[in-house]
């Protein structure tokens, strides 16, 4: 608010003129001409002074409601308000700013102190050049940074500052301070805390990960060697039921294995998908092939029609078929002996496709059906009894479902009608015949066992005696080594083709070992390991391994590795040949 200038002697004199005339004075005595005018003058300057006293007046109230204004918005604002000059020092503060600083106000607007003496040591060069860009621009700077109070505590704060001209046209800095301090309390708590749930993740990960190595290598001689008995002629059939029944409770405690892992990854967010151009039609008949003897098993009536028009996919084979493989597992299950289980596809939109999975099983009761897909979740059937298994199976499926931007869905009429599952996923056009059929057969023989020399490296004493013994009797030639330095021995001692390495050795890595054996020997390899996440499989490959096998594993899953290695490499090396006889024609 601006005050009323003072009038001029002569608008004064005016108006003191004009205010006796209107108001002449009562009771004047009649005097001589001298007196009169003398009187005159005399109430002139009378009213002079009124009407100057009047606006004085005026101009002193007008300064109170500016100095009030200001105290409001610079001593009470929210923010520390601080000013400075080209030098730095402080010329004036506000209410919030001098406690910001720890100092008494009166101190700071009378006696010159430094800004820079309540920065933070490291924070001295990003203050110095907050200044010059503020003076450089010539527009508003800000920074973040920390403050140190007279008392020696610490304040995180964020700086705004502007040029401003003072009185006497010099340059100030005009400052504004918001104190960031809680805030960044919080949001170091914030970062801790995500960074202790991502050790927790990242420990849990290894928990389950060493755990499935732990259970899963064990597993691997019994495998091998039920195998290699119910390969024996002259086997009864008793013996080979009592075998297949040893086998399929081995892979029953690999599925609950896989399913831990399958778990974390859900839960980690890093399940991975390797997609490509899928037939629906064809996963689902390996699924039904694989359940076929638990289906003959329990007599069911098993009714199959596969009738979608368009039934390709964009996704992974291996987790589509793991998805119809457990909603088959489950309906087999739950239905009583002679029951019925239907599979069928259908296309009710021309871009997505219908999975049904039904059955004329125990069914499910509403309330149960609403947690059907959460981890661990079971139902308790009738009388009670437990229906085996994680209870991971069903969640694992959603996750791998939702993953491909699909839906599962589950529905039952309630206890003893069935239930029904729905798989819908989005479909794409079909390959061409010549993408589906694949390349052409190689008409190679395969490579002669008794010409291949194994180096087999296995720190699981009863892992390794088996896998080198039948090895042995299907005509490798197999030198087996307990670690890494019984490899290297053995290795600099003879030649071999190829080298099958655990990853976990109790000395060295497996990764580690053949980039060493590779380098030295050219030797390939193939890992086995009871680790089998992506990112394992991903570090077997960076170093070399051309197969990665998760145990357990047989001995006919092995040896199909072996072959498929040597038929890489043979094909490895004719591409080599080709492109020096390509490179010295074009020569």
């Amino acid at each position: 608010m601006k005050s009323t200038p003072l009038k001029s002697n002569a608008a004064l004199r005016h108006t003191a003129k004009k205010r006796l005339r209107a108001v002449p004075p009562a009771g004047e005595a009649q005097s001589l001409p001298d007196l009169r005018s003398a009187m005159g003058e005399l109430r002139i300057y009378e009213a002079e002074l009124e009407i100057q006293n009047e606006e004085l007046r005026d101009s002193r109230a007008q300064i109170e409601e500016s100095h009030k204004n200001y105290f409001r918005h610079f001593d009470l604002a929210p923010v520390g308000l601080i000013r400075l000059n080209r030098k730095g020092q402080i010329l004036e503060a506000n209410i919030l700013g001098a406690q910001m600083l720890g100092e008494k106000r009166v101190l700071l607007n009378s006696v010159p102190r430094t800004f820079l003496a309540h920065v933070s040591s490291e924070s001295h060069v990003v203050f110095q050049q907050h200044l010059q860009s503020t003076l450089a621009s010539g527009k508003m700077e800000t920074c973040e940074l920390s403050l140190r109070n007279a008392v020696g505590d610490e304040s995180f704060v964020r700086i705004q500052s502007v040029i401003s001209r003072s009185e006497k046209d010099e340059k100030d800095f005009y400052l504004t301070l918001t104190d960031l301090t809680e805030r960044r309390e919080i949001e170091q708590k914030l970062a801790l805390q995500r960074v202790l749930a991502e050790a927790a993740v990242t420990s849990k990960e290894l928990f389950f990960g060493m755990l499935s190595h732990e259970l899963r290598t064990p597993l691997t001689p019994l495998v091998a060697l039920l195998e290699d008995l119910a390969a024996e002629p002259g086997r009864s059939p008793e013996d080979l039921a009592a075998l297949a029944l040893m086998r399929r409770n081995l892979d029953l405690e690999t599925h609950l294995i896989d399913d831990l892992l399958d778990l974390t990854r859900v839960t980690g967010g890093k399940l991975q998908l390797h997609r490509e151009t899928t037939d629906v039609h064809l996963c689902l008949r390996q699924a039904i092939e694989i359940c076929q003897p638990d289906i003959d098993a329990k007599e069911l009536q098993l009714a199959i029609e596969l009738d979608a028009p368009r039934h390709f996919v964009d996704g992974d084979a291996s987790r589509l078929q793991q998805i119809f493989w457990n909603l088959i597992k489950n309906a087999v299950k739950f239905t009583p002996v002679g029951g019925r289980i239907a599979i069928e596809t259908r296309s009710a939109e021309a871009s997505r496709l219908t999975v049904e999975f039904r059955d004329t099983g125990v069914g499910i009761d509403p309330r149960p059906l609403l947690h059907l897909f959460e981890p661990f979740f079971q139902v308790q059937h009738a009388l009670k009894q437990r229906a085996g298994g994680l209870g991971l199976g069903l969640a694992i499926c959603k996750a791998i479902t939702e993953a491909h931007g699909g839906t599962l869905t589950a529905a039952s009429a309630g206890l003893g009608k069935g239930a029904t599952f729905c798989v819908e996923l989005a479909t794409v056009a079909e390959p061409s015949a010549k993408l589906l059929s694949g390349p052409a057969a190689d008409a190679s023989t395969p490579a002669r066992r008794e010409d291949l020399r194994l180096l087999l490296v296995e720190d699981h004493d009863d892992t390794r005696k088996v896998l080198a013994r039948l090895l042995n009797r299907r005509g490798y030639k197999v030198e087996a080594a307990r670690n890494a330095q019984e490899a290297r021995s053995l290795s600099s001692e003879r030649t071999f083709d190829l080298i099958i390495s655990d990853i976990a050795l109790p000395d060295a890595s497996g990764c580690d070992l053949l980039k060493e054996l590779g380098t030295k020997h050219k030797l390939r390899g193939i890992a086995m390991s009871g680790f089998g996440s992506d990112t394992d499989l991903a570090q077997s490959r960076a170093a070399g391994f051309l197969e990665h096998l998760v145990k357990p594993i047989d001995a006919r899953a092995l040896d199909t590795a072996i072959q498929r290695v040597v038929e890489k490499s043979r094909a490895g090396r004719h591409t080599t040949s080709t492109s020096k006889i390509m490179s010295r024609a074009s020569g």
